[in-house]
């Protein structure tokens, strides 16, 4: 019988809670940006919910340095398109800022359904900015595509989409003040 140690990564797929606890400590110390989509598909393939959480709190604890850049990689790959919204969940609980993104999770915003435009409005209003104007007249001209699509996605949607309209309105306006009096 062979007693070959687990790898972390290993350690996160069992079925054994202790071993999923154990392979989240090893790493929080030694994990790397690099680690972040091995890292998410165990958080998608586990089931049972105390490992879920488990991942799910590594997973938004991740802050360090690549930390954002990995994540938007993530966003990006396509296998997991299906979950960005599952992924912009998390990244609302991580704090990390992710304001030079405003365009991208705009974007989300219009593609996704309800739930994913909630998660990304509340990630999008949790940015600290400061915001280029080019980033808000992206952002503004990809809301008014959606608008004049007309796309009936019901009315829960429509009052997201509006806030957020309404949101980055608040932003280019505040960025305006902060130029008049700098």
């Amino acid at each position: 019988m062979s007693t070959r140690k687990l790898t972390p990564l290993e350690m996160l797929q069992s079925a054994d809670l202790e071993t999923v606890l154990n392979g989240v400590e090893l790493i929080e110390e030694k994990g790397k940006p690099t680690q972040l989509p091995e890292l998410f598909r165990c958080y998608l393939t586990h089931t049972e919910l105390p490992h879920k959480k488990a991942l799910y709190e590594l997973l938004s604890s991740i802050t360090i340095k690549g930390a954002k850049e990995a994540w938007i990689a993530l966003l990006s790959m396509p296998e997991f398109t299906q979950v960005n919204a599952q992924i912009v969940n998390i990244l609302w609980n991580t704090r990390l800022d992710f304001s030079a993104e405003l365009e991208r999770f705009v974007q989300l915003a219009v593609q996704l359904d309800y739930l994913g435009t909630l998660e990304c409005l509340t990630l999008i209003e949790n940015m600290e900015g400061p915001f280029q104007e080019q980033q808000l007249l992206e952002s503004e001209l990809i809301l008014k595509e959606y608008v004049k699509k007309q796309v009936d996605e019901g009315a829960q949607k429509q009052q997201l989409i509006f806030s957020l309209v309404q949101h980055l309105e608040q932003l280019k306006m505040q960025e305006d003040h902060d130029l008049f009096f700098e």
